[in-house]
């Protein structure tokens, strides 16, 4: 997870066969996860399968998906906390005093 300020992103390698459908359908079932907030995608490719119909459970039309999806969620009151700490510029920690 890579902290940025009140939210936390959680990048995930991602790479899914099937058909034009079936990511559809995928797509579709994580958005209505209850926990998913934002659910973002980044240098996503979209091409042919390059495995013969019939190998390993593929069928013409099959396709190959590649890219990053990224997660967000909130952090909670300590981990702003923490993170507020680590980043704050040095000497900022000892306001006011000699």
């Amino acid at each position: 997870e890579v902290m940025k300020g009140f939210y936390a992103e959680k990048p995930i390698q991602l790479r899914m066969v099937g058909t034009y459908h079936e990511f559809g359908s995928f797509i579709s079932k994580v958005a209505s996860l209850p926990r998913v907030v934002i659910l973002t995608m980044h240098d996503v490719s979209l091409r042919p399968s390059t495995a013969k119909p019939g190998k390993a459970g593929t069928t013409a039309g099959t396709l190959t998906l590649e890219g990053t999806v990224k997660t967000y969620r909130y952090m909670d009151g300590d981990e702003i906390a923490e993170f507020e700490s680590a980043n704050a510029p040095k000497g900022a920690k000892a306001k006011g005093g000699k």
